[in-house]
Parts: structure tokens; sequence; C-alpha cells
């Protein structure tokens, strides 16, 4: 199946060509960080079942512009994964990782950008020294997930809090996303996609209180829902 075949890895500066059964394997060797639990923007790796709450930290503001940035790989584990062709193993992991064979990997995403770069129709870039993000017609921050090609939908709860322990700001339920699929921003502009959740950067400094957003940071809180029936 074409959502099936290999693809380029969906981080930043990494041109891999990855396999769908190899895709967590990809990541532990080439992306995982052993520095992850000290520096704010390095990859976690969890294990999660249906329903659990993962809480990741984030300081927005540190972002840098136009770069997908994957804060956290949740291996979702769940009885319709097991002995079902919802999808394919995960193959050829470290000894140390062998426990999630059959668990699904969920990339989770942000992105911190403007609407003018969401407007543009190429891929070029801007130079971040010389950029005014003031004319660019508001800083946007996007979320979703990745995962490889799974048979039939599966989908998650993405929220926003300012504390661990706060009450969330939105929640909002969205369809896990092919790492190999490439959607038209077009599509997303018109509100049509169900994979992306956007928020503008005053949401965010508004939800830290007071316009804190250098100082403080947001949680961002996903459940995975797994299959709808």
């Amino acid at each position: 199946m074409e959502d099936s075949k290999p693809a380029i890895c969906p981080l930043p500066d990494c041109q891999t060509v990855v396999e769908h059964t190899h895709l967590l394997r990809h990541m532990i060797s080439k992306h995982l960080d052993p520095r992850a639990r000290t520096l704010p923007f390095q990859l976690r790796l969890r294990e999660v079942s249906t329903g659990q709450r993962t809480l990741l930290m984030l300081p927005y503001r540190q972002l840098i512009l136009d770069h997908d940035q994957c804060l956290a790989v949740l291996n979702w584990s769940s009885e319709c994964l097991t002995g079902s062709d919802l999808t394919a193993p995960q193959l050829d992991l470290p000894p140390c990782h062998q426990g999630l064979t059959n668990h699904l990997p969920i990339l989770v995403m942000v992105c911190r950008t403007t609407w003018k770069s969401l407007l543009k129709q190429n891929d070029e870039k801007d130079v971040q020294e010389t950029r005014d993000v003031s004319a660019e017609w508001g800083v946007v921050y996007l979320f979703w997930l990745l995962s490889p090609f799974t048979r039939r939908p599966i989908y998650a709860n993405l929220a926003l809090q300012n504390g661990p322990l706060q009450s969330v700001f939105r929640r909002n339920r969205r369809r896990i996303r092919n790492f190999a699929s490439r959607m038209p921003i077009r599509q997303f502009i018109n509100g049509l996609d169900p994979y992306f959740v956007s928020l503008n950067e005053d949401q965010l400094d508004e939800l830290c209180g007071n316009g804190g957003g250098n100082q403080y940071s947001v949680y961002l809180e996903v459940i995975i829902e797994g299959v709808m029936p």
C-alpha cells in the first residue's frame, strides 16, 4: 500500500528513509539523547496505555521558528495491537527495548511558526537573524501526532494547561497521522484537517498569566484513546 511505503524521517535535518516497522529503532538509534532529563527539547521515550495521561513540559518561546520538534515518543500498548493486523510490529530493536516490539510508537510533534510561513507556497526558509515575526501576521504553534501506518484510524486527546495540577485550557480530539503522509497546507488553512491543533502565541502567554511567556512553560497533555467504535 502507498501509505505503508518507506518514507523520510519526519524530524528536521534528517533525510534517512525509514521503514514503518523500523521507526522506533530509528528514533532510538539516531535521535534519542541521554541528556533528555536535563535539556528541554531532547527526545523523551515513554510507554503508555489507552487512556493514560502524559504531561510534557513545553517552554514554548524557546522553540526555533519553523522547526518541527519531537517532544516525545509514546509507545502505546493496547489489546487491539496484540494478535491483530492493526499495525506491523516494530523490528530489530536494541535488547533493552525489545519489550516495545508490539507497541505503536507515536511521535508528539510541535512547531513554532507564523501565519505568513504557513501560507507560503514553497519550502524557502526565512533567515532567522533577519526576521521580524511581528510583521508575519502573528506567531502560531502547531501540535500533532505521528505514527507508522495503521489499518484503522487511531485517535488521541491533546490539551494544554499551565501546570501539572492546573485545569485544562483546551482539549481537542485529533487523529494520529501516518508519518509518511504529506498534507497540503491549504487543507489546514481551510480547517478541514483532523490532525493539527493550532494556538496563537498570545493565547499561550495568557495561559501562563499576564503575558509571562518568557518565564513560564505550558504543559501539553496527551491521552491516547485508540480506535473509535
